[in-house]
């Protein structure tokens, strides 16, 4: 009693930690925190110990591609100096220096007309007019030339001024000194005397000024420009920073601190960006899980296990990276990343297992990085979806090892197909040997994934309690020690387990159920009637019945043992959870109907169904409670006298019918549809199993007396239909059904 009641507590702790929330937030965040630690040695950045004059042991090489911002704005400095400043002609400047001029020489003319002043106030106001200094002689000469001379040499310099500007005047490369030289040229064929063509030049010297100025927008866009043609100086992934025994100067530590490799600038971002990376990746990963119909949806220890598989992976990763240092080329290619993809395929399912072959793609991209610089090796990762998915379609629902070792074939294949794709992409003549290296390591990648595949197997069928196919297929063969003892010591439910299985396993395919889990587990749903095999009515062969001798409670408790006997038995012998489950929930909480009634015949005290019901528990999944109906229909049909197609189809229906009214299927997930597909199923492989024969020739007599009985078969089905309940509790009492 205390070792019953240890195991039920223990039982209700496991299926609290299977089913609770925190429990599967943590094994996220764990899985989080161990990929971390198993990568962030990937993305370490390099350091070295150097300093200006010292000398490297190795050549040192940027681990990143950077812009070298402060080489880049020297350059880009230097092009702008070299263009030229923009210099547009300002012809205002032009109009106003030979209004200037012109104004200038009508007040010289206003000043001479004046016949009231002499000829010394005259001069004074000469002075005053003209702003600039000239000549004494060429004050004078204003005085001394009449009025019409005076304008001759206004026009004439006026002229030259507005014609010498209108050319244009530059302050810079002697532009000044070039207009002047044009000022003397003019003045060399006009009409004046030397004397007044002193004084022109004096005064056009004086008004020419640069109207050429700088268009500082102009230049500063075309400097702009310049500056923008001149690309980003960059250093390079891969570029040589300094060579082996050079020695270390100022620029070298300048490029080392700038690509991270000095210890006072060494990068943090790659720590962050690995962190963003993971939770990405968790955050996934946990969204699809939380979407799909899976088991491992709400069963955390079917996360725990994909958890390990993933771990798994990890770590050979990890390890082929340790090797990678050994300049083994391509050797990462080796990487049996299908491993996990094909356990998933056959411990979860094959949904899963495609999903997680991005997952892994991404990881192994970070993880087989060795030979780059960079963190991530993106032709790792294409490589490693690839294997991955062709794994885990290829090798669907397995149940043979060879199936495995064929799905490693086709693994090598499309990894070298892979490796092809990657390398050619790449845009780079492909080195021969080092091309064949990658192939053979691509070969031999399937090859060593399905080798561990069928090693790790046994592992986790133990650890996690799993059902795989090939598993299943072991539990199938009838040299199984239980298997054994039911055929030699109860052959009769033997035959009925091997009819049951038929029928459920047609039925459970039909709603998309494990099949092959609905059939091995009708072979030991009786497992236990071999302690008391002669009180079931199947092994009972020219003996009388024992029940008729003694009273209807024992016969029931006999009876109902059974299922809790099998699957103690079952626990004895470490087979799988669910086939003891099976064993111990197909009747359910169904009733003994012959021996309540006849416990009510024979007893005046009042009797219950609940003292003739099974003790349970009601069937918890799909597969269980299909095996409990096949179980019943099969006895059932067998005691029909003539089974008809729609006698059968009737009779099936018919039990379905009184299970769902029991409230048989209320602890597990079978839909009303499901139900009528599971009818169909199995009415479909009884009709074959019960077919009709071909009818031969009758004579006459023969003929007339088929007549004659026809009435008489009629009245056998209106009996048989009577009898039907009967029969079947005496099916339910006798055959477990």
């Amino acid at each position: 009693m205390k070792k019953s009641l240890h195991h039920a507590e223990n039982s209700a702790l496991i299926k609290r930690w299977k089913n609770n929330a925190f429990v599967r937030v943590a094994l996220y965040l764990i899985l989080g925190v161990i990929l971390y630690l198993f990568m962030v040695g990937n993305i370490a950045p390099e350091v070295v110990d150097v300093s200006i004059g010292s000398r490297p042991t190795h050549d040192i090489v940027s681990p990143v591609t950077v812009v070298d911002e402060e080489e880049t704005q020297r350059k880009r400095d230097a092009a702008a100096k070299e263009v030229e400043a923009v210099y547009t002609k300002d012809d205002s400047i032009t109009n106003s220096q030979t209004r200037e001029l012109d104004n200038t020489f009508n007040d010289i003319k206003d000043i001479l007309d004046d016949e009231e002043s002499s000829a010394s106030e005259k001069r004074q106001a000469i002075e005053e007019v003209i702003s600039y200094d000239i000549s004494e002689g060429s004050y004078d000469a204003f005085l001394s030339y009449p009025i019409e001379e005076i304008d001759t040499l206004r026009r004439v310099t006026t002229s030259i001024v507005y014609e010498v500007m209108d050319g244009g005047v530059r302050r810079q490369n002697d532009g000044l000194e070039h207009a002047y030289q044009r000022v003397r040229d003019s003045l060399v064929v006009s009409s004046l005397d030397e004397r007044l063509r002193q004084l022109s030049y004096e005064m056009a010297e004086a008004s020419i000024v640069p109207n050429y100025l700088i268009d500082q927008e102009e230049t500063d866009r075309l400097r702009e420009e310049a500056r923008d043609q001149v690309p980003s100086d960059m250093i390079r992934e891969g570029e040589l920073i300094v060579s082996e025994g050079d020695f270390i100067d100022q620029e070298d530590i300048r490029k080392l601190r700038l690509v991270g490799m000095l210890s006072e600038s060494a990068n943090e971002y790659p720590y962050l960006g690995l962190a963003l990376f993971i939770t990405l990746i968790i955050a996934l990963l946990a969204y699809y899980i939380s979407f799909s119909d899976l088991s491992i949806q709400y069963n955390n220890a079917t996360l725990l296990m994909y958890i390990v598989i993933v771990l798994i992976n990890v770590i050979v990763m990890k390890v082929i990276y340790l090797f990678q240092t050994l300049d083994y080329i391509g050797i990462g290619f080796i990487t049996p990343i299908s491993l996990g993809t094909m356990l998933m395929t056959m411990l979860i399912h094959q949904r899963i297992a495609i999903f997680s072959s991005f997952i892994f793609g991404l990881l192994a991209a970070v993880l087989l990085n060795g030979t780059t610089s960079a963190h991530i090796d993106i032709s790792y990762g294409i490589v490693t979806i690839f294997s991955g998915v062709a794994g885990a379609f290829f090798l669907g629902k397995a149940t043979r090892k060879t199936k495995i070792l064929q799905a490693g074939f086709v693994i090598s294949v499309v990894t070298m197909v892979a490796i092809c794709a990657v390398t050619l992409l790449q845009s780079v003549p492909a080195d021969g040997v080092a091309f064949t290296g990658k192939l053979t390591f691509g070969f031999f990648n399937g090859i060593l994934a399905s080798i561990l595949t069928i090693g790790l197997m046994p592992f986790f069928e133990a650890a996690f309690r799993i059902l795989s196919p090939m598993k299943l297929i072991e539990l199938s063969n009838p040299n199984q020690p239980l298997l054994r003892k039911i055929l030699i010591e109860a052959p009769g439910t033997y035959h009925h387990s091997v009819m049951v299985a038929n029928l459920a396993e047609s039925a459970t395919e039909a709603i998309g159920g494990n099949g092959l889990l609905a059939r091995v587990g009708a072979y030991y749903h009786d497992v236990g009637k071999t302690k008391r095999p002669h009180f079931f009515i199947e092994n009972q062969m020219n003996m009388e019945n024992p029940h008729d001798k003694i009273a209807p409670h024992l016969s029931k408790t006999i009876i109902t043992a059974h299922a809790k006997d099998g699957a103690q038995m079952l626990r004895e012998h470490g087979l799988p959870k669910a086939i003891q489950d099976i064993a111990e929930q197909h009747h359910g909480t169904t009733l003994l109907k012959y021996f309540y009634h006849k416990a009510k015949q024979d007893n005046d005290s009042e009797v219950t169904e609940r003292e003739f019901r099974y003790a349970g528990p009601k069937a918890q999944f799909k597969e269980s409670a299909i095996v409990g109906i096949a179980d019943c229909i099969e006895a059932a049909v067998r005691s029909l006298s003539k089974p008809s197609p729609e006698r059968i189809e009737n009779l099936v229906r018919q039990i379905i019918r009184d299970r769902l009214e029991d409230g048989q299927f209320n602890e597990c997930d079978l839909t009303l549809k499901e139900l009528d597909q599971v009818a169909r199923a199995m009415c479909e492989t009884l009709q074959g199993i019960f077919h009709s024969r071909i009818e031969y020739p009758e004579d006459k007599d023969k003929a007339t007396q088929k007549t004659k009985h026809k009435d008489q078969d009629q009245g056998q089905e209106r009996a048989d239909k009577q009898k039907q309940n009967k029969n079947a509790d005496k099916t339910s009492t006798h055959h477990s059904a």
